[in-house]
């Protein structure tokens, strides 16, 4: 009996490892083969995958700043240009690098020494303005991308570090000017020592930006204001598509400081300069227009009804207005005057009594309609929109109401308006036009169709022949000492307690305008005496270029010269 039962032990025993066995081996085998089916699988199918993972472990790149494109004048004089300078690049682990900055006979030594494994010579691109101060409000400079820029722009591909238009024509075209990153390749070990440069990617560069400007012109210009050692703008400009030859504005500064960003003692010299260097006078600044003002007034006068051709106002020297009394600047008075001869003499009572009549809201429509009051529309940042005021305007910003005497003031370009040069040179360009308004331009592509006023033929012709008027026989006669038949029109705009600025606006032929242009003299005195005379300077210089060769030589020259 004891034998039977240890018999049946030992099988069941016996059974029970051998099931034991059995799951035991089913188990393994079940394993090897999830293991030898994901070999084939990281074989056939996820080999690409782990490939470029190890790939990107093992290598790190540089990053190569793009080109920026060269910015030429209109004969192909160079603005901006992006030159070589050199650094020394020394590799660290991880793909990390320094560079030090060396010059042209240093990275010539270290060349020729040769470098070692983990370290080279590169060169960089880096910005060189060779016309310097006389335009570098047109071209602008380059600094450094700050946080807020590279918020904007990292979108576009922009990385730390990268260069970027801070002013002028260099932030207007930003995405025109600048060329696509390259990088260089590096091959590091398991624990990010440098190994081996493959390769490189090396950055592209744009194609160049062809601007209107002729630097001879703007040279002319900008020595002209220089001499005059005050501060100002010219701006002359091709009247019938609104291409900008020259826009000077002075003083100025030398974008060549500037680039990568000015230095702390640069900015603040720059900063604190009274006479405000970085300011584009030519379109960032609105002053008082004086009587350049009075065309805008003498076309609303006219389309309105206000006065006819022939119809004279007298002025006996002075406008009374209730208890007020505005004077002329001819204290003996004009006498009976027309339109034509009131916009050749400047006569002040004639437009006091014009602008009375028309009331505010008139004045400032015909304002707006000739450009005045609204961006000009130029390929440039920072343009000021300027100011017309009326009533409204009044008692929002000034707390009071709207006197007859304010629109009295208003009339002849005094008061509140506000006007940029450029805007006043919009706005005498529809004459020169015969009723266009232009887009004025800096780059050769912007150019926009004029458009074509709403205003009769025969008000625009008055308004010229008064212009005409003006340099024959009235305010601006010293024109005459040049051999073409030009218009223009002087402003002379008060600026309490300080000395008047002076205007000159006009073009040149008459019949047929090669240059619109406008002078303006920041506290500089009389517009006869001290903005006319700048013109008149750089249009002499416009001769020996032969920008006039094909025109006819007015036969009425008051200087013996050109007799």
């Amino acid at each position: 009996m004891r034998e039977t039962l240890r018999t049946l032990v030992d099988v069941r025993a016996r059974r029970a490892g051998s099931t034991r066995l059995n799951i035991l081996l089913l188990v393994f085998t079940l394993f090897f083969a999830a293991v030898f089916v994901d070999m084939v699988r990281l074989q056939t199918t996820d080999h690409k995958k782990y490939d470029a993972l190890a790939e990107r472990n093992s290598s790190r790149s540089i990053p190569l700043g793009p080109v920026r494109a060269s910015i030429v004048d209109r004969n192909g004089e160079y603005l901006a240009v992006d030159t070589p300078k050199f650094r020394q690049v020394r590799i660290l682990t991880n793909g990390r690098w320094e560079d030090t900055e060396i010059d042209f006979k240093r990275a010539s030594a270290i060349a020729e020494k040769g470098v070692t494994k983990d370290s080279y010579i590169e060169a960089v691109p880096r910005r060189y303005y060779p016309a310097g101060e006389s335009v570098s409000q047109i071209t602008g400079y380059v600094g450094e991308i700050s946080k807020k820029e590279l918020r904007v722009m990292r979108p576009h591909g922009y990385k730390p570090g990268a260069r970027i238009g801070k002013s002028g024509l260099e932030k207007e075209y930003e995405m025109r000017i600048t060329g696509a990153w390259g990088r260089k390749l590096l091959h590091v070990d398991s624990h990010g020592r440098f190994l081996t440069s493959p390769g490189m990617k090396p950055p592209t560069g744009a194609g160049t930006l062809k601007t209107t400007i002729d630097m001879r012109i703007q040279n002319a210009a900008y020595q002209a204001l220089r001499d005059r050692g005050k501060p100002g703008a010219v701006v002359f400009m091709n009247p019938h598509t609104g291409a900008v030859y020259a826009m000077a504005t002075y003083p100025s500064f030398d974008n060549n400081t500037a680039v990568g960003g000015f230095d702390i003692e640069t900015w603040r010299r720059l900063q604190n300069d009274p006479m405000h260097p970085l300011i584009n006078r030519a379109m960032s600044i609105a002053v008082p227009l004086g009587s350049v003002f009075k065309m805008v007034v003498a076309t609303a006068a006219l389309e309105e009804g206000v006065i006819g051709e022939k119809d004279t106002v007298f002025c006996p020297g002075w406008f009374r207005l209730g208890r007020r009394t505005f004077k002329c600047w001819k204290k003996a008075g004009h006498g009976n005057i027309a339109i034509e001869d009131a916009i050749a003499h400047s006569c002040d009572v004639f437009f006091y009594t014009m602008g009375y009549k028309l009331g505010v809201t008139n004045i400032k429509k015909y304002a707006k309609i000739l450009g005045l009051g609204h961006k000009t529309g130029i390929d440039l940042p920072g343009e000021s929109i300027g100011l017309l005021p009326d009533p409204e305007w009044k008692k929002n910003f000034r707390g009071d109401i709207w006197y007859d005497g304010d629109t009295v003031n208003y009339s002849i370009g005094q008061g509140f308006i506000q006007v940029s040069p450029l805007q006043a040179l919009v706005m005498a360009n529809v004459f020169a036009t015969h009723g266009s308004v232009v887009t004025p331009h800096i780059v050769e592509s912007g150019y926009r169709l004029p458009k074509k006023l709403e205003i009769s033929k025969k008000t625009i012709d008055l308004v010229r022949s008064g212009m005409r008027g003006a340099v024959v026989e009235g305010t601006s006669v010293r024109m005459l000492r040049f051999p073409y038949a030009s218009a223009g029109k002087t402003g002379t705009a008060e600026d309490p307690p300080r000395t008047d600025h002076a205007w000159y606006v006009g073009f040149v032929p008459y019949e047929d305008p090669v240059f619109s242009f406008v002078v303006f003299v920041e506290n500089g005195g009389h517009g006869s005496s001290d903005a006319l005379p700048l013109a008149l300077e750089v249009l002499r210089k416009t001769l020996d270029m032969g920008y006039f060769d094909d025109k006819q030589v007015s036969v009425k020259s008051a200087d013996p010269e050109y007799n």
